[in-house]
C-alpha cells in the first residue's frame, strides 16, 4: 500500500457505514496494528481488484491443509494440462467481459498483481525491464504448483501475446522471461 502511496492521487470521500460495522473495523484494524484509513482502503482495493476478478471466474475460497491434501493427490501431468487448457480460456473470457486491457501490461495489473495480493496461490514481482525483465511467482505450495503455474501463466501469456514466453520452474519459484 505504501508504494500505491508515491504514484497515486488521493482524494477525501465521506461514507456512511452502519455504527457495527464501523466499531468492527476499528477493532480489526487495531488487531492489525494499522489505521482505520489503511484498513478500509485496502478492503475496497481488494473489492474493485481481485474480488471482481474472482467473482467472475467463480473462484471458490479453500482452506490451506485442504488445499495442500488436494495438490498431493493429484497428478503433476493433470496439473499442466489444466494450466495448460483452462488458463488463457478463463482469462481471455474474463478479461473480454470486464472490458480489461488482455496484454501483458494488462495482465500484470488486472491479474498476476491482485492475485499475489489476495488468493495465497504466490508472491508475485517484476525484476528487470526491457528485454531482461522477468515475471516472478514465488510460492510455498511445491514442484506440483510450480508445474501448474508455469503451464497456466506461460499458455494465458501466449494467449495475450501470440508468442510462447520462456519460462523457467522449481520448487518455489516460476520465472517467466518476457
Amino acid at each position: 500500500m505504501d508504494d500505491l502511496r508515491e504514484h497515486q492521487e488521493f482524494i477525501h470521500v465521506s461514507l456512511r457505514l452502519p455504527k457495527t460495522l464501523k466499531i468492527s473495523l476499528e477493532k480489526q484494524a487495531k488487531r492489525q496494528h494499522t489505521s482505520f484509513n489503511s484498513l478500509a482502503s485496502g478492503i475496497l482495493v481488494k473489492g474493485a481488484s481481485y474480488d471482481t476478478i474472482a467473482e467472475k471466474l467463480s473462484a471458490v475460497t479453500i482452506n490451506g491443509l485442504l488445499f495442500a491434501g488436494m495438490l498431493e493427490d493429484a497428478s503433476t501431468e493433470h496439473l499442466e494440462q489444466l494450466g495448460k487448457n483452462l488458463g488463457p480460456k478463463l482469462i481471455k473470457q474474463t478479461f473480454a467481459f470486464l472490458d480489461l486491457q488482455h496484454d501483458i501490461e494488462g495482465l500484470i495489473r488486472f491479474y498476476f498483481e491482485p492475485v499475489s495480493s489476495f488468493s495465497g496461490w504466490y508472491s508475485f514481482t517484476v525484476a528487470g525491464s526491457g528485454t531482461n525483465r522477468r515475471l516472478m511467482f514465488q510460492h510455498p505450495h511445491g514442484t506440483k504448483w510450480s508445474v501448474f503455474l508455469k503451464a497456466y501463466i506461460s499458455s494465458i501469456i501466449k494467449a495475450s501475446s501470440g508468442t510462447e514466453p520462456r519460462v523457467v520452474a522449481d520448487e518455489s519459484l516460476v520465472t517467466v522471461y518476457c
